[in-house]
């Protein structure tokens, strides 16, 4: 997961670090961290560590994880002849 500081104003979100370079398309998750959100007149008091647990519940990211550690391991491993 890769994080990126910026400043929402009017509408438009201005980096602060500049972006890598990946190819292709991405999904990206936009949280406001500093204040809730102005147009929710629920009350209710948004914790957005609490919203992005579980998010991705059910991709198997673990397991993906897991398994590309392994071919990383593997990799190395025919490098080097360890």
């Amino acid at each position: 997961m890769l994080a990126i500081n910026g400043i929402y104003d009017k509408g438009k979100i201005e980096l602060i670090k500049e972006v890598p370079m990946i190819k292709g398309k991405r999904r990206v998750i936009v949280t406001f961290l500093d204040e809730p959100l102005v147009e929710t007149d629920l009350g209710l008091e948004i914790d957005p560590i609490r919203v992005l647990k579980g998010c991705a519940r059910g991709l198997n990211l673990t397991e993906k994880l897991l398994e590309s550690r392994r071919k990383d391991l593997n990799l190395e491993e025919s490098k080097w002849g360890r």
